[in-house]
């Protein structure tokens, strides 16, 4: 990790980067560690994050850490741009259409989209035109990188149908996969201040970015994944917070909060709980200060969070009239409005069954395909040892989310792969297994190298599966084994599992890239 360095009246002595911060080799060699370990008041091995960023001022580690997250964050996003849509989803569709629409209309009546399914597909209809039943934000977005790459591509000979196709796929890389890619390195960074290695931090990177539906929802614009970088953005800076409140991060925190619940309808839940989190900083409590104090430090944050959700009441109200009308009272589909028209919004109280599916069963059994996350159990306890709160939220927010997708009527998620409505919640699950990972980094190490081998043959033979497959994973694994890859990918020149050849050299070149990586 970061370097200890001695500091006396004749020279800068760098000590080993493996040497212990409370061992007696620290305390004797180094000036800081007697005021050290009293500042320290997480278990021994745990650094004192704002000291060992002053001290590695002094030294290479710095460099060598803002160089192992970009080839962490380069590797990823190679992975991601590997593979792309080849077409026909009707959830992706409608998020396309939207993205069309407001790019070359400037209007969010989707009727003439080139690829449109027929009746609709996943949109509403509304007096006679089709609209989207897309949260609007992403689409909003992305929107500016379609109209450069579309006519980019026309001006460069393709015809229209073409431009549009290939648009909506750089679309894709520029909006979500990029996004995706930054967070993992985010994650390695992030990592540090919890006292993680660098080598243990890079597994958990890794495992975050390839071992989770991070890897296959960063392939294709759903929504929920860039939801994911907006939680997690979020949470990093509110946790920055702790050492001092800044307006500047705290108005780029509830801008991500904000983006993350008019991104996905789940990210919405876990924004309330990062603004339970903001107002918590805000009012000084490590230092006790008045809510009065916090209130008055809350509103930028608030304030700026709710200009996504203002934004998105306003085209609810030009699509349909009223503020308040979701799309999915007008759904195209008399099924699909069916079951969001039940309960509150298509929400139930909790059902056992899909609770059971959607954790541990196979057929949305968020542990199921990603074991690696199973650690964030024994991890919310460690966690929270030293930082209570923290993990009170995540688990909260983890929680309010599968509770909800479990009462939802429409739980099994549509033709696509897992529990997609928890993506949102995936990073901070990751932050929480940390300490789980130091704790049992053999165990950690084998669930994540499971977890990635699952999630790859997943995106490579394809993240869309018939929403009645009760075994989505063995079936994945199945056809895997026997050279069926259905989802596109750059490579598909080569025959069957040869295809997958380049990827594999691109990312065992920058693997050990990545391992080469030394302090100067």
């Amino acid at each position: 990790m970061f370097a200890v360095v001695r500091v006396d009246r004749k020279h800068v002595r760098t000590l080993p980067s493996s040497l212990p911060w409370r061992s007696p080799a620290a305390r004797r060699f180094t000036p800081f560690a007697g005021a050290l370990s009293h500042l320290v008041d997480g278990p021994p091995g745990l650094p004192y994050y704002d000291l060992a960023i002053m001290v590695s001022q002094l030294t290479s580690e710095g460099a060598a850490e803002r160089k192992r997250a970009f080839l962490i964050g380069l590797a990823l996003l190679c992975c991601y741009g590997y593979f792309f849509y080849l077409g026909g989803n009707w959830n992706v569709e409608s998020r396309s259409a939207q993205i069309y629409a407001l790019a070359e209309h400037r209007t969010l009546i989707i009727d003439d989209y080139p690829f449109l399914p027929e009746g609709g597909g996943d949109a509403a209809r509304y007096q006679g035109h089709y609209y989207s039943d897309k949260l609007i934000v992403p689409s909003l977005l992305a929107a500016p990188a379609y109209w450069a790459a579309r006519r980019a591509l026309t001006a460069a000979g393709l015809g229209y149908r073409a431009a549009v196709y290939w648009a909506l796929r750089i679309t894709n890389l520029l909006v979500n996969a990029i996004p995706s890619a930054l967070l993992g390195a985010l994650l390695y960074l992030f990592l540090a201040q919890l006292g993680i290695v660098s080598a243990l931090r890079v597994w958990l990177a890794f495992a975050y970015g390839l071992g989770t539906l991070a890897l296959p929802y960063s392939t294709v614009l759903f929504g929920h994944q860039f939801a994911a970088v907006c939680v997690a953005g979020s949470f990093m800076l509110l946790w920055r917070q702790r050492r001092g409140w800044l307006r500047a991060r705290a108005a780029a925190a509830g801008a991500l909060a904000g983006l993350a619940a008019m991104s996905d309808v789940m990210g919405l839940f876990i924004a309330f709980f990062l603004g339970l989190y903001a107002l918590w900083l805000a009012a000084g409590r490590p230092r006790r200060e008045s809510v009065g104090a916090g209130v008055a430090r809350l509103a930028l944050f608030a304030g700026i969070a709710a200009v996504p959700i203002g934004v998105q009441l306003l085209a609810n109200w030009a699509s349909f009239g009223t503020p308040f009308t979701m799309p999915h009272v007008y759904h195209a589909q008399e099924s699909f409005r069916a079951r969001h028209t039940a309960g509150l919004f298509g929400i139930h109280l909790p059902q056992l069954y899909p609770l059971y599916q959607l954790t541990i069963g196979p057929w949305r059994g968020l542990f199921h395909g990603s074991p690696v996350l199973l650690l964030a159990l024994p991890g919310f306890l460690l966690f929270g040892r030293r930082w209570r709160t923290e993990a009170v939220l995540i688990g909260a927010a983890w929680l309010s989310v599968l509770l909800m997708h479990s009462g939802y009527e429409n739980w099994t998620t549509g033709s696509a792969y897992g529990p997609r409505y928890q993506i949102a919640a995936i990073p901070l699950l990751m932050i929480a297994a940390a300490p789980a990972a130091q704790r049992w980094p053999l165990a950690f190490k084998a669930l994540a190298i499971v977890s990635v081998a699952f999630m790859v043959i997943v995106t490579a033979h394809t993240p869309f599966v018939p929403e009645d497959l009760r075994r989505p994973l063995a079936a994945a694994l199945e056809g895997f084994a026997g050279g069926e890859l259905f989802h596109a990918n750059l490579g598909m020149r080569l025959p069957g599992l040869w295809s997958l050849c380049p990827l594999a050299v691109i990312q065992g070149v920058l693997l050990f890239g990545i391992s080469r990586v030394k302090p100067d």
